[in-house]
C-alpha cells in the first residue's frame, strides 16, 4: 500500500508539466499565480467528521482547515469555491443549519463565495473548499525557505485535537471539563488569523500542522533541506494535555504525532515568542536529522502523523 505522499509524487506531480512556477512542485499546500494564492482541503464523513456531529460544527471545520493553509503562507483569505457532495445523512434541515454556520464563518474570516458545485451521493458526505487569497507583495512563506540557525516556533497548543478524537473513539477517559475542551478542539479548529502579519513580515518558512507536529516538521525540513532540534518540554500544551501526559507518558507520542492541530509551525529570527500565542520549541540545523533532545531521540522521533493510505 502506498501513502498519499507516494501517490502524489509518482502519479500527480508529473501532471504539473511546465507550470511548476505555479504549483511549486506540489511541495506546498498552496499554488501561486501572480499575486493570487489558492489552496483546497476536503473533509470526508467518517474520517474528518462523523454522522452524529452537528452540521454547524462541520461547516466551521470545513472553513477553518482551509483558512489555516493560507494563514501559514502569511495570507488572508478572500474568495472560495464550495463543492458539496451530499450523502445519506443530509436532509434540508441539515443543509439549513450547515449553510447558516458556513455563512457565519465566511463573515468572520471575510470570505466571499464565488461558485462551486453540488451533487448527491448514496454513500458518505464529502465537502470541499477551494480558497483564494491575495498578496500584493508576492511575499509568500513557503515550507522550503527555512535556514540553519532559524528558531522554530509554533502557535497555540499542540495535541489537543488528537486527544479529543481519542475521547470520541472511547480510547481515553478524562474529567468533564477536559473532555469538553478537547472534543471542541477536535471538532472546531481555531485558525490563528491574528498571526498573518507576523508570518508575512518575519517568518522564513511556514506550514500549518494538520498531519501532526513531527510529520509536518519533517515536511518542512525535507522541503528546505535542513534538520531540526526541538525539546518536548518547550512544546506548548494545554492544561488538559499536560495533565494527561503527566499521568501517562505514552501520550507523548499522541502529542507529537496527532493530526488536526491546525496550529502554525514556522521558522524565523529570535524574539518572536514574545508575541501572543507563539512558543519557540527549537532550532533549524544543518543536515537532515530531526532530534528531540530531551527525549533522547535523534532522528528517531516516530514520524507517524496522519497519512492517507491507498491500497
Amino acid at each position: 500500500m502506498k501513502s498519499e505522499f507516494e501517490i502524489v509524487k509518482k502519479y500527480i506531480q508529473p501532471l504539473v508539466g511546465d507550470n511548476d512556477k505555479y504549483a511549486i512542485g506540489l511541495s506546498d499546500d498552496v499554488g501561486i499565480v501572480d499575486n493570487l494564492i489558492f489552496s483546497t482541503d476536503t473533509i470526508v464523513e467518517g474520517i474528518h467528521f462523523f454522522s452524529n456531529n452537528k452540521p454547524e460544527d462541520i461547516a466551521k471545520k470545513l472553513v477553518r482547515v482551509n483558512v489555516s493553509d493560507l494563514i501559514a503562507k502569511g495570507v488572508r483569505p478572500g474568495f472560495c469555491l464550495l463543492n458539496f457532495s451530499a450523502g445519506s445523512i443530509i436532509n434540508e434541515r441539515w443543509i439549513k443549519s450547515f449553510m447558516y454556520s458556513l455563512n457565519e464563518d465566511f463573515k468572520k474570516y471575510k470570505i466571499n463565495l464565488v461558485g462551486g458545485d453540488t451533487v448527491q451521493t448514496k454513500s458518505k458526505t464529502v465537502l470541499s473548499l477551494c480558497i483564494f487569497g491575495k498578496n500584493p507583495k508576492s511575499n509568500i512563506k513557503l515550507r522550503s525557505s527555512a535556514i540553519p540557525g532559524d528558531n522554530i516556533y509554533v502557535s497555540g497548543t499542540i495535541g489537543d485535537s488528537a486527544l479529543g478524537l481519542m475521547i470520541l473513539n472511547n480510547k481515553l477517559k478524562v474529567n468533564k471539563n477536559f473532555k469538553n475542551f478537547l472534543i471542541d478542539r477536535y471538532l472546531i479548529p481555531q485558525p490563528r488569523i491574528e498571526l498573518v502579519s507576523i508570518i508575512n513580515k518575519r517568518a522564513n518558512a511556514s506550514i500549518d500542522i494538520s498531519d501532526g507536529l513531527i510529520q509536518d516538521l519533517q515536511n518542512l525540513c525535507l522541503s528546505s533541506n535542513v534538520g531540526a532540534e526541538i525539546n518536548f518540554s518547550d512544546i506548548p500544551l494545554s492544561s488538559a494535555a499536560r495533565s494527561i501526559v503527566n499521568k501517562n507518558s505514552k501520550m507523548i507520542e499522541v502529542i507529537l504525532n496527532g493530526g488536526d492541530d491546525y496550529e502554525i509551525l514556522f521558522t524565523g529570527p529570535k524574539g518572536l515568542q514574545a508575541k501572543k500565542n507563539i512558543r519557540m520549541i527549537g532550532k533549524i540545523t544543518k543536515g537532515s536529522k530531526i532530534s528531540i533532545l530531551d527525549l533522547k531521540l535523534k532522528d528517531g522521533a516516530k514520524k507517524n502523523g496522519f497519512n492517507h493510505i491507498f491500497k
